[in-house]
């Protein structure tokens, strides 16, 4: 068992990080506060091929491990969470048309993706089916040789900056079939007014990282646009999520080390009572606590990462790491708050940001407790 990096895998990691320290960092802040999609970001990001760092190469991707995919998605959360939420749910949608999709929608989606040219959205929640997507309510109905979409979606990230969106909804046909379905919704070519596109929900944190509702009146597609088989739409969903959540405990685990790196330099410099605050065994101990459960969620993000790459199933392990490494982050990030008593509910400092970042990784690509049941089950309980 080898648990050092590729020398390919060690250049994209320092190359991210780079990037990431030097750019997305400085302009974090402002994108918080004023709530701005991270253009600037993601043009680089797309530029260096990590817009789709596991996609194939022949898609415009770096065709890296999800190894790869895990420490390129830890390094820029790290500097920007918004940013990586909206790079982690653009590539699970590229990636869901790599894996499902035909040549012709691969030639014609995934490359608009990775070159940065449009993001992708990934459309399953809806009002009455959020942790039970089977409840949907959006329909697509078969009409000659087009589909016929109607219905809603809720907290759909990258909506308001994507032209292409994949989208889950039950599917009637001449046979009487009522089963869900996956589509792939172009935006450019699409009747005006069939698709709207809601008002970014107020969050309280990945401000830069715009969540709408979505409405879908007699919205019409070619037929072609299904993605896999009919019926497969919440297998390609569950499947697609399987690796986000990879993706998510990473984004926790690059949140988590920011706020337990900015921390231990202010134990290591802040002084109290004639000692460095680090020096107090109540201080100390929380720091030991951090770093272990930080590394323990590398290890377990990293083994689910692997498992992916070698072809095996990943359900049980992806949400292990996923509610490990998002609980933990959740922890560390509410230490380094009191650590920086005063300070550190200032907007001065990123740290009260990096704790209301991190609460969306505890909900989003499943909540915790669906991790939960999804643990249980693959324990045959």
């Amino acid at each position: 068992m080898d648990f050092n990096l590729t020398e390919d895998e060690q250049i994209i990691q320092s190359t991210i990080r780079d990037l990431a320290q030097t750019r997305f960092k400085d302009r974090a802040r402002d994108i918080d506060l004023n709530s701005i999609y991270p253009s600037k970001n993601i043009k680089e990001l797309a530029e260096l091929g990590f817009m789709g760092s596991i996609i194939d190469e022949e898609y415009g991707g770096a065709g890296g491990s999800t190894i790869t995919y895990s420490l390129v998605l830890e390094e820029i959360a790290k500097a920007c969470a918004s940013t990586s939420v909206i790079v982690s749910v653009a590539t699970m949608v590229a990636l869901a048309i790599q894996r499902e999709g035909t040549n012709a929608q691969k030639e014609n989606f995934i490359p608009r993706i990775t070159s940065g040219q449009t993001l992708g959205a990934f459309c399953l929640t809806e009002p009455q089916a959020g942790s039970d997507p089977s409840r949907m309510k959006t329909k697509a109905e078969l009409v000659g040789d087009d589909y016929i979409l109607s219905g809603q979606k809720l907290w759909i990230t990258n909506a308001a900056h994507s032209d292409i969106f994949l989208i889950m909804a039950r599917e009637i046909s001449d046979s009487n079939e009522n089963s869900i379905s996956a589509f792939i919704v172009d935006k450019t070519k699409i009747e005006p007014n069939t698709l709207q596109i809601g008002e970014p929900e107020k969050k309280i944190g990945l401000n830069g990282s715009h969540t709408c509702a979505l409405f879908l009146d007699n919205l019409t597609i070619p037929k072609e646009n299904k993605l896999g088989q009919s019926g497969k739409g919440l297998s390609i969903a569950l499947k697609s999520l399987d690796t986000g959540r990879i993706g998510i405990a990473s984004q926790a685990i690059g949140i988590g080390s920011a706020a337990f790196e900015d921390s231990l330099n202010f134990a290591q410099e802040r002084e109290q009572f004639g000692r460095r605050i680090g020096k107090f065994q109540g201080i100390s101990f929380k720091f030991a606590d951090m770093k272990m459960k930080l590394e323990a969620s590398r290890l377990l993000t990293y083994k689910a990462a692997w498992l992916r790459d070698q072809g095996l199933n990943h359900t049980l392990e992806s949400s292990i790491a996923k509610a490990y490494s998002t609980e933990t982050a959740n922890e560390i990030t509410s230490n380094a708050v009191r650590i920086h008593g005063g300070m550190g509910i200032s907007k001065e400092l990123p740290i009260e940001r990096y704790h209301r970042d991190v609460q969306a990784t505890l909900i989003y690509e499943g909540t915790n407790e669906i991790q939960r049941l999804v643990i249980a089950r693959e324990l045959k309980l």
